[in-house]
């Protein structure tokens, strides 16, 4: 899958995803993740808590996707 839908997916940002996610495939020019592997490293976090800066970048992420929208309309 595309890396915003592996991103949405995983409940994540996508600079989350590519900074702390599995390793990306690559088909071309396209970077694509396995769900498998998306699936593989989220059961590896063990209920371990994201850092603050972690929240943030995610907070900033999903605020920025939603003005993108809003712009769209």
């Amino acid at each position: 899958m595309s890396e915003p839908l592996a991103a949405r997916y995983l409940s994540i940002g996508t600079t989350t995803l590519r900074e702390r996610g599995p390793k990306a495939k690559r088909h071309g020019v396209r970077v694509l993740y396995d769900r498998r592997d998306l699936d593989r490293w989220a059961d590896s976090l063990d209920d371990q808590p994201l850092e603050l800066i972690d929240e943030q970048a995610e907070a900033a992420e999903v605020e920025r996707r939603f003005l993108e929208r809003r712009k769209r309309g």
